[in-house]
């Protein structure tokens, strides 16, 4: 489904990724952790190629991109379909305020995959339904709190069918109270099959859902295996050191 193979990044001389791999089954919920400044947020971005990554392969189902500054149209066009196939949910909303929750979630469909209007509104009803939001299609972002928000944004990346949804630590702006009503769809979202990869700080979250978790320190994995193998057995004392203190 996804595959990532030797990406490395650096911003002037901060090695920011060094030489990561990894591999993200159909179905599979990987959680990603770790300290901040650890890389996570650019190893996201780079799946995508919102950052560049300076070297490295990027797989999404048949798609593939290798690192190259060299944007010939055929390289432009892979990129543009891995993005249309992977649902990106960031830690700040980025709806558009002018536009309600409907046409949030409307705006994806029909400009870039050129859905027809009513099917676009029909399918966007669908989805903030499902996110719990049916009687908010018509608020404009600054009338939803931050939890809503968030799930308007879970709702327009799903509109675009993605293969795999991709999560920035999309609780870490929200309101201790408003980040169980996220939680909770993202939950739903992993009973139903969706491939989900999340850098979160919700240890609970990944505990729960998680089919597999990665520990990243300095750019690079330093452990990773299932939530128990993880939270209950730790091998590397980074690992170790880690889970000590956000459990203080």
């Amino acid at each position: 489904m996804v595959s990532v193979q030797n990406i490395k990044k650096t911003f002037d001389k901060n090695v920011v990724l060094q030489d990561i791999n990894l591999t993200v089954d159909k179905s599979e919920v990987v959680v990603i952790m770790g300290p901040s400044g650890s890389g996570k947020s650019t190893l996201l971005r780079c799946i995508t190629f919102l950052e560049e990554p300076d070297m490295g392969i990027i797989r999404l189902g048949k798609t593939e991109v290798k690192a190259d500054l060299k944007a010939s149209k055929k390289r432009k066009s892979s990129i543009r379909e891995l993005r249309q196939n992977t649902g990106f949910v960031f830690q700040q909303f980025n709806l558009f305020p002018h536009k309600t929750a409907l046409e949030n979630v409307m705006e994806g469909p029909i400009v870039i995959k050129k859905t027809d209007k009513s099917i676009a509104k029909e399918k966007a009803i669908e989805l903030l339904e499902k996110v719990g939001l049916g009687d908010r299609m018509d608020h404009y972002p600054a009338k939803l709190s931050g939890g809503q928000q968030q799930r308007v944004a879970i709702a327009r990346a799903l509109s675009m069918e993605p293969m795999v949804m991709l999560y920035d630590e999309p609780t870490s702006a929200l309101d201790p109270e408003l980040v169980r009503e996220v939680l909770l769809v993202m939950k739903q979202l992993a009973k139903e099959g969706m491939t989900m990869v999340v850098v979160t700080h919700e240890m609970g979250f990944a505990k729960d859902v998680a089919d597999r978790v990665i520990f990243m320190d300095e750019g690079m994995i330093v452990e990773e295996g299932t939530s128990d193998q993880i939270f209950n057995h730790p091998k590397e004392e980074r690992t170790k050191r880690f889970l000590r203190d956000v459990s203080k």
